[in-house]
């Protein structure tokens, strides 16, 4: 039988190492591959979690903290190395395996593999260097800590609602629920790429760690949704608090644009707690 905890490991931290990377690196055909990267290997994730749900194979959302900080690096050719290393790996992996979904994950990391060694980068990395300017944007201290603040908050919880939103999907049987869980994953998929970006050009991103799994495994649903309905309507606020704050009209307008999405997610979680309650 498939290892499946290590094969949902090995695909999600592949999502996260590539999600990263595509912020991390200036080289603008770099970033766009190491991003359709990630959305495969979030689905390879999610494909995993689905085979190993329909063998009844327990798992969890654990990932190695070290082997994430791995793409914590100055230079953009050590982070190729890695990323390429972490290819390498999973495609070790997979040879101990004939399966459909193993086939499919082996027949992409192997194109992956190749478009990315065709790669030439040689660059400084500066996401990790504490600059907190934004390039091209001034802004005020009190507005330059509010971003700072923000961005260092919302990262990780994005990440976290991915986390939890993707598990809730793979083991929901309700059509509508899972049709929210999916949307509100790919969304904050986006919102995590997007805040991470900023994160990158300031100099202050942080690389997640993994959840507690009370976070995800065994809760109430009713509770965790009447709960995130909440949690999205301040998210919202938030926003709007930020974008009144920041004295930068492009991040006023950006912080706009993401508020009413958070409002839209309100929206969604109330239609899969009306489909369960």
């Amino acid at each position: 039988m498939i290892d499946y905890q290590k094969l949902i490991r090995f695909t999600h931290e592949s999502f996260i190492k590539f999600i990263y990377a595509s912020v991390m690196v200036k080289e603008m055909g770099a970033r766009k591959l190491f991003e359709d990267i990630a959305m495969f290997k979030y689905r390879h994730m999610v494909w995993a979690m689905s085979d190993a749900k329909n063998e009844n194979a327990k798992f969890n959302m654990d990932f190695s903290t070290d082997e994430i900080r791995k793409i914590k690096k100055e230079n953009a050719v050590d982070l190729l190395e890695e990323l390429i290393n972490d290819l390498e790996e999973n495609l070790r992996f997979y040879r101990e395996y004939k399966t459909p979904t193993i086939e499919r994950l082996k027949n992409d990391d192997e194109y992956f593999l190749n478009q990315i060694k065709k790669l030439d980068l040689d660059c400084k990395i500066t996401s990790f260097n504490e600059n907190k300017e934004l390039p091209g944007v001034t802004l005020d201290e009190n507005a330059k800590a509010a971003l700072v603040f923000f961005l260092m908050e919302e990262t990780f919880k994005e990440y976290e609602l991915i986390t939890i939103y993707s598990y809730l999907k793979v083991h929901s049987t309700n059509e509508t629920a899972n049709s929210a869980f999916t949307d509100l994953a790919y969304d904050s998929i986006y919102h995590l790429r997007r805040f991470a970006e900023l994160a990158s050009q300031m100099g202050v991103l942080t690389l997640p760690r993994p959840i507690p799994h009370d976070k995800y495994e065994n809760i109430g649903i009713i509770e965790f949704l009447k709960e995130n309905i909440e949690e999205e309507m301040d998210a919202e606020k938030q926003c709007l608090i930020l974008a009144e704050k920041i004295g930068n009209e492009e991040l006023k307008n950006f912080l706009l644009f993401i508020s009413r999405q958070e409002l839209y997610h309100a929206e969604l979680l109330k239609k899969a707690l009306d489909s369960i309650s």
